[in-house]
């Protein structure tokens, strides 16, 4: 025989019955809301529509660590995502020319990075990556050399993401 229990009211003798329950998660809800968000802006008319999708992502995961009761572990993609659209957005809000696109998007990555740390300064491991691609990006920009070679350049940005994601799935509870 199993036995069911019932939640027990948070205040007793009040004549309201409220119970303490767990605060529901945002974050599948505001992952559905920012790629359906995304999937209208092509119908829309927006360029480069598909970019917005890691703003919107972000802005998910955002939303995540705002309302979270663990929130570090959001904290880290909202950053990630929000400066990876942002870097793939500027070049052409800005209508500037191809050779800057690489620069711009891995300054983007390290302003994202260091912003977590700025956030979460107990947590000094962002700073790593961030002057990791900022070196990168600065040698992108002089043109001192090409850090990444042209047959990698496709696979650096989901290396990045699964690397930084894998850390934060088999990191210990942070």
């Amino acid at each position: 025989m199993t036995e069911t229990t019932t939640p027990e009211p948070a205040e007793v003798g009040t004549g309201v019955a409220t119970f303490n329950r767990r605060r529901r998660g945002i974050l599948g809800g505001a992952i559905l809301i920012a790629v359906g968000f995304t999937y209208l802006l092509p119908s829309v008319g927006v360029p480069d529509a598909t970019s917005y999708l890691f703003l919107a992502l972000g802005t998910a995961f955002a939303a995540a660590y705002i309302t979270g009761l663990a929130p570090y572990v959001y904290l880290v993609p909202a950053a990630l995502l929000i400066s990876f659209g942002t870097g793939l957005l500027i070049p052409g809000w800005l209508q500037l020319p191809a050779d800057t696109v690489a620069p711009i998007f891995l300054a983007s990555l390290t302003v994202g990075l260091a912003a977590v740390f700025v956030i979460r300064p107990q947590r000094r491991w962002p700073l790593i990556p961030a002057a990791i691609f900022g070196v990168v990006s600065l040698a992108e920009a002089f043109q001192v050399a090409d850090v990444i070679p042209p047959g990698l350049q496709p696979l650096f940005v989901p290396l990045v993401l699964i690397v930084v994601g894998g850390y934060l799935i088999l990191a210990p509870r942070l």
